[in-house]
């Protein structure tokens, strides 16, 4: 039986996988999965409440008083905080034990943690993934599909989603790796600069790739497009449905019963600094380049 712990309650994340993992009537998606419990950060309201919800979906049997409270007993750990940047802080030891641990969006809310946990994966051979549900979608594994089969006539592309820029979890880092993630799923993570600009509650940018650009609204919708020569083009909107999530559960359980997580950690790590990037081009209003780092 492998033993699991959820770091972060204040996530709905977080709600959904501790239910399938340990429902309330007593079942389980996994039977060989073990919910042993979950940190929620109590001296926050959100946290108080994340509890709270967990206590009413699941039969999570404890709820820890720090994130670090697992480390002699999980198996692996699964980190839904909101805000990123507690991503790399409830992370580190259980990576320094050298168990698979998955991380919810945004990777991390800086570039520094996120190349940080990144080199800290490869020194201690920990398996990790995570990121945005969005590439999971029929919509985005079609165009993904799409793109590898005829790269050498893709013109552009273009891709919205929703964006929150005002909040108490890192303002624009909170929302945008649902956006950025399509796009270097899609079109990959040799971005060489990006310039954006602010409206209001939205942000408009532009991703420059070696021979083509791929636009972006962050503001509303889930839709992408790939534009192609000889005027052809596929577009679609993206569709959640409730079961969003159980895709990245079954990532997460399959790198625990493989041992094998991410397979490129510049590939992991490449929508954390595209976001930084965008942020820095609009806060600046230059056209900013983009270096993933090696690791």
């Amino acid at each position: 039986m492998t033993k699991v712990a959820i770091l972060g309650s204040e996530n709905s994340h977080a709600w959904h996988f501790a239910a399938a993992l340990s429902g309330k009537d007593g079942s389980r998606l996994y039977q060989d999965i073990e919910l042993i419990g979950v940190y929620g950060d109590i001296s926050r309201e959100d946290g108080r409440k994340g509890n709270e919800e967990i206590a009413k979906v699941s039969s999570c049997p404890h709820f820890a008083g720090h994130y670090d409270d697992f480390l002699s007993e999980a198996d692996a750990v699964m980190v839904t905080a909101r805000h990123g940047d507690n991503h790399l802080k409830y992370a580190y030891k259980y990576i320094e034990k050298g168990i698979p641990v998955w991380i919810d969006k945004p990777i991390t809310a800086n570039e520094a943690d996120a190349a940080a946990l990144a080199a800290l994966a490869k020194k201690h051979r920990a398996p990790i993934c995570g990121g945005s549900s969005l590439v999971h979608t029929d919509e985005i594994k079609r165009l993904c599909a799409y793109v590898k089969e005829n790269r050498a006539d893709v013109l552009g592309g273009h891709v919205t989603a929703p964006v929150n820029l005002e909040n108490d979890y890192g303002g624009f880092w909170f929302y945008s790796q649902h956006l950025v993630q399509m796009i270097t799923a899609v079109f990959g993570i040799d971005v060489k600069s990006v310039t954006a600009k602010r409206e209001n509650n939205s942000v408009r940018a532009v991703y420059r790739y070696e021979d083509f650009c791929v636009t972006a609204f962050f503001g509303t919708g889930y839709t992408a497009s790939v534009y192609k020569s000889g005027y052809d083009a596929v577009s679609c909107n993206i569709h959640l449905g409730d079961d969003y999530f159980l895709p990245e559960l079954n990532d997460f359980y399959q790198m625990i019963k493989t041992g094998r997580g991410v397979a490129d950690f510049r590939e992991f790590i490449a929508p954390v600094i595209l976001i930084g990037a965008t942020k820095r081009a609009f806060e600046e209003n230059r056209e900013t380049a983009v270096t993933i780092p090696e690791v």
